[in-house]
């Protein structure tokens, strides 16, 4: 658009510089109007040039060019012209206003561009005159017409239509095949970006699910690009043998210290008993609980690629909460399951979803005063939403709630942080997501949100 309105703002001043073709194209322009209105069957006179501005503009019409044929069939403020019985004119004045419109005899088509004399009171402005033949289908007019300046500004129009014909039609049919072709042209180069685009989407995906990493194609780009998708193939690589050799060393401590925990839990309990005794016990119940989380967190994403299907997270829930009602009665606390959906089919990982909900569940009735109510509840989306009466989470620790090895103050000596971390991991496993707001009446709700559901 820019670049049209550029192209018309530089013929607009080419056409105004020209003064002699605008003058003319001005004329012409005025001469077919003239003819086509006495075709028409309307006077000519009465068109708005000549009716307003009648020192400026004027005309005179004639069906035939020789003068014994002649009859003059419209005119207006014919002041400049010559008489229609005038001689010749001649060669000694040629800047005589008769003079001006060549072959009073014969009409011959041509503009002039003269000046008057100062004589009788006329104006010594320049004046321009045009004599042409407008013809429409079988009748044809021979039109002399002529202005003195250009006080009504008719050469705005002639602008105008030189400009539709000549930029804006031609655009018409220029811009679109311009755009089409830039188009064309952009798509086919873009084309092995957009594979790199695509390739790191998958990529992306393939991270958030724990699959493997799929290499970029190489084959079949522009040199530049096979370059680029040689880097990130390298680079995905690396990665790749770093995450194997993380998860791996992770897996491997978490089995290593196994054995050794369970061995000095079952020397602590042969010590006589003792506070000292029972605190150490706890804080080795904890390190091993620490090491099993770890674990499954290391192998999460394994478990993941291997094992994957459809379940039913209703099922999943209930068994989880039937499970859970040891540990909440001994703290003297309630729990329920709350599902107005018999079935809720979701494609994920049996084992994980029942390790997060059951992290969930437990995290719950941990911090959960005696005498209250943890409710489970499932809803459509599908949803798992977990209800506590505890002292709820502040709203500025809530987006570090899920960080490894994160504790708040009422976690003092409760936990190590890895529960809610691998909870987010499974959830982004399965495509969903964890989060934590202020249950009504005061505690914390936990929501988990899985992908795809089938409801009965």
């Amino acid at each position: 658009m820019a670049v049209l309105l550029l192209l018309a703002l530089a013929f607009s001043i080419q056409e105004m510089v020209n003064d002699r073709h605008l003058r003319e194209a001005t004329l012409n322009a005025n001469a077919v109007a003239i003819a086509a209105t006495l075709d028409s069957g309307n006077n000519p006179a009465l068109l708005r040039l000549y009716r307003d501005y009648p020192k400026a503009y004027g005309f005179r019409v004639f069906d035939h060019r020789t003068l014994e044929k002649r009859h003059v069939l419209a005119s207006a403020n014919t002041r400049w012209f010559p008489a229609v019985q005038s001689p010749m004119p001649s060669a000694d004045d040629p800047d005589d206003v008769r003079d001006s419109i060549t072959g009073n005899t014969t009409l011959v088509e041509g503009f002039s561009l003269v000046r008057a004399h100062p004589d009788h009171g006329r104006s010594t402005s320049a004046i321009a005159l045009l004599t042409r033949r407008v013809a429409f289908a079988d009748r044809h007019y021979w039109v002399q017409t002529y202005m003195v300046g250009d006080p009504a500004f008719a050469f705005i129009g002639v602008i105008f239509d030189d400009l539709v014909k000549q930029i804006l039609i031609p655009a018409l049919f220029i811009i679109p095949a311009l755009t089409l072709a830039i188009f064309l042209t952009t798509s086919g180069a873009l084309r092995p970006l957009r594979r790199l685009s695509d390739s790191a989407d998958r990529i992306g995906t393939a991270v958030a699910r724990g699959q493997a990493l799929v290499p970029v194609p190489e084959s079949g780009m522009a040199n530049e690009f096979a370059s680029v998708a040689a880097t990130i193939n390298t680079i995905l690589a690396k990665l790749d043998h770093s995450l194997q050799l993380q998860k791996q060393f992770t897996s491997d401590v978490a089995h290593e210290l196994r054995t050794p925990l369970a061995v000095l839990l079952l020397e602590i309990s042969q010590l006589p008993p003792g506070a000292a005794r029972d605190r150490v016990k706890t804080d080795l119940k904890e390190l091993s609980h620490l090491v099993d989380e770890l674990l499954r967190f290391a192998q999460a994403e394994d478990v993941m690629a291997s094992e994957v299907g459809k379940l039913d997270i209703v099922a999943v829930t209930r068994k989880v909460v039937e499970e859970a009602v040891p540990e909440a009665l001994a703290k003297r606390q309630m729990l329920e399951l709350n599902s107005t959906i018999e079935s809720l089919i979701v494609s994920g990982n049996n084992s994980l979803l029942k390790i997060a909900i059951r992290n969930l569940i437990g995290n719950a009735i941990k911090y959960a005063p005696s005498r209250t109510l943890v409710s489970v509840a499932i809803e459509p989306g599908p949803l798992v939403v977990v209800d506590d009466c505890g002292p709820g989470i502040p709203p500025e620790h809530r987006d570090h709630v899920f960080e490894r090895f994160w504790r708040m103050d009422r976690q003092s000596g409760n936990g190590a942080g890895v529960g809610l971390a691998l909870v987010q991991r499974i959830a982004q496993l399965h495509d969903g997501s964890i989060h934590t707001e202020e249950r009504p009446g005061g505690g914390t709700r936990m929501i988990l949100s899985l992908a795809g559901s089938a409801c009965k």
